[in-house]
This record gives C-alpha cells, structure tokens and sequence, in this order.
C-alpha cells in the first residue's frame, strides 16, 4: 500500500471512529447519521485493498453500488438540512438522478462506470452550492465554521472538482499513460484524505453542538 494511501485510510479509520463514538455517546440524529455513510465508505476501502493485495480485481461492481449509495445518502442527509423549496428540489432532482441511474446506467457491470464518479461529483456539487445559497439567505448565527455542514459541503465540493477531472480522462490515461495515471492516484489519496480530515471537523463541531444544546 503506497504511503498517501496508507494516510488516507487511517484518516478515514479516525474519522470513522469518532463518529462510531459520538454515535454511542449520543444518537444517531446528533450527527445527521453521517455514522453510516463512514462506516460504509471504511468497509469498502479495506474491502478493495485486500482485493488488490490479493490480485483479485473483480470488485468494481461494489464501488459502482457504492456511487448509487452516496447519492441516495446525502439526498437523505441534505433533506434533514434544506428548508422550503431547496429541500423540495433536492429531492426532485435525487428522484430525477436515481431514475436515470436506474434506467439508462449499467451500475451492476463489472468493470468501473466512469459515468457514475461522474454523476456523484456532480451530485455533491449541487447540494453544496444549495447548502452555500441556503446558508446566504438565512439570517446570521455564528460564525459559519462552527456550522458542522459547511465542513461537510466544503469537504463535498473539494473532492468533486478534483474527481470530475480524475474520471473523465481516467480509461484514457490507463491506454495512453500510465505514469501519469500513476500520478493521479496519488493525487486521489491526498484528496480523499484531506474530504475525510473535513469530516472529522464537521463531527467535532457536531459534538460541540450537540453539548451545547444539552446544557
């Protein structure tokens, strides 16, 4: 396992493992489930690496679930966070996104759908420009880094626009390319670690929320 790998899953591990513990000290609601999504994510990670020790390269199926996954999570997740009309149409458009996936790609291949990484990246953008506009037009509380959310759409729009460049020309890259395709991994550990390091704000913040209203 390569080094920005390694950093990568043991960030993810943290990361999974305070919201494991604030889960226990507290509920589920007190961190918007976001519980489930890392302990998903983590089973997968470790999933594939001991595919790829093993040389087994058959499990491309599980990360293409995986994408449609994401989608209908933070669908959920930002609908617990959207108000009025932005709530309805978050859920227009997941019900519209879902209904493409579910006709017109072929999530159940086993080789990876570049179209999927595509679709969540853009996915996550939208909901975090929503959650920014949101965030504009209500009236001020705080400062807005205490907002366990903006950590969390930040974190979601980071890694987008990284991915939509990663995915686009990856097929590309693997025939034409592969130092740089090298490269681009690398690349892609930093980034996840650094969307799962932006988690781990968002579940500190929840925390501090959640004591703050049980006073």
């Amino acid at each position: 396992m390569e080094i920005f790998q390694l950093l990568y899953i043991s960030c993810l591990i943290i990361t999974t493992t305070k919201a494991i513990v604030l889960s226990l000290k507290y509920s589920l609601r007190a961190q918007n489930f976001l519980v489930i999504y890392l302990i998903i994510t983590l089973s997968l990670e470790v999933f594939g690496c001991i595919k790829t020790y093993l040389k087994q390269f058959d499990y491309a199926i599980y990360f293409n679930l995986y994408a449609v996954f994401c989608i209908m999570f933070f669908s959920f997740y930002f609908s617990k966070v959207f108000i009025g009309m932005l709530k309805k149409i978050l859920l227009i458009v997941s019900c519209i996104l879902l209904c493409y996936i579910f006709f017109y790609v072929d999530f159940l291949s086993q080789q990876f759908i570049t179209e999927l990484g595509i679709l969540v990246a853009l996915f996550y953008i939208f909901n975090a420009i929503l959650w920014f506009y949101q965030k504009l037009k209500l009236p001020v509380e705080g400062k807005i880094t205490n907002d366990p959310n903006f950590w969390i759409a930040t974190a979601l729009l980071f890694w987008s626009t990284y991915i939509i460049f990663r995915f686009t020309p990856m097929y590309l890259f693997e025939k034409e390319d592969l130092f740089f395709l090298g490269i681009l991994r690398k690349i892609s550990s930093v980034v996840n670690l650094i969307m799962y390091f932006l988690f781990y704000i968002a579940l500190v913040n929840y925390e501090l929320v959640t004591k703050k209203a049980n006073k």
